[in-house]
């Protein structure tokens, strides 16, 4: 799929689509922002490869899409002068937490999604990642909802 700005190519059947054809690291085109929120909408996880971004960029990525919003409010400290950016290293959850029964890479979580506002979505920037492992994981709970007989869906519009 070409859009004006931006090239998308699905990536999987429920969820995600990568994006190429445009540079995070440089202020982006009100249109191509808008053509990445519609792919982000539509696939729920986006990715940008090959992006040679630091912190600020991320942060002033981010905000094209909304205010940016404190990195964790219960989890580790966020980086000195970056307090948007919660670094995820096994190290640091190590240092804090002594041997590793479960870390950031083997549990499910959500990003923050029981505050009174949460944000709409999380950007995930890998700096380190391994040779093999290391895999992140989602869930497309739109397609799970829909997925589910007339019965189930019922009962979770009663029970949400």
């Amino acid at each position: 799929m070409s859009n004006k700005h931006i090239e998308v190519k699905q990536v999987a059947g429920f969820i995600g689509a990568e994006i190429s054809g445009v540079d995070l690291s440089r202020p982006l085109h009100d249109d191509a922002v808008k053509e990445i929120r519609q792919v982000l909408l539509k696939w729920k996880v986006v990715f940008f490869r090959g992006q040679n971004i630091d912190h600020a960029a991320q942060i002033a990525f981010t905000a094209r899409f909304g205010e940016v919003t404190y990195a964790h409010p219960h989890e580790d400290e966020p980086i000195e002068g970056f307090s948007e950016i919660l670094p995820i290293d096994r190290s640091r959850y190590e240092r804090r937490n002594g041997l590793r029964r479960s870390s950031y890479e083997s549990r499910w979580h959500t990003d923050v999604t029981a505050v009174v506002n949460p944000p709409a979505a999380s950007i995930l920037r890998a700096v380190n990642v391994p040779n093999f492992g290391g895999d992140t994981q989602w869930t497309n709970l739109v397609a799970a909802y829909e997925g589910l007989s007339a019965p189930l869906r019922a009962l979770a519009r009663l029970l949400g």
